[in-house]
């Protein structure tokens, strides 16, 4: 049974419209027909969850919102711009992805390193980050 989602008049931060998602020549869908908002609360701020069983589909959905992935069909907005278009969304990865020979200073600034910003403003930027 689908719902009908009502336009509250909130800008969408993130907007999945009709995702699906099928490994093996859309035989198979581990995803069909998902529809996904999280609205902007100004001043408010939010904290959003996506919960589920192993395998059912978090990670993927992630993987779309940062875009480092995309899906078979559907459409991924964030800021009400298609993902290719904007900055990318962060995303921390559920296995160990920092570099064990770097600080915790130089593993949150690099990927600024790659954008060319200069040391200091690496550093100031990732303290922030930690702070």
């Amino acid at each position: 049974m689908s719902e009908v989602i009502k336009d509250t008049g909130l800008d969408n931060i993130i907007d999945l419209q009709g995702i699906g998602k099928s490994y093996d020549g859309e035989q198979n869908w581990i995803i069909r027909d998902l529809d996904f908002v999280v609205e902007d609360k100004p001043d408010q701020g939010q904290f959003v969850v996506i919960s589920g069983m192993s395998g059912s589909g978090k990670s993927t959905l992630l993987r779309y919102i940062a875009g480092l992935q995309q899906p078979t069909e559907g459409s991924v907005l964030i800021n009400g711009g298609h993902i290719s278009t904007q900055e990318r969304v962060s995303m921390v990865f559920q296995k160990y992805s920092s570099l064990p020979w770097m600080t915790v200073l130089d593993n949150v600034g690099l990927a600024l390193r790659y954008k060319g910003f200069s040391k200091e403003e690496r550093d100031t930027k990732a303290m922030e980050m930690i702070r």
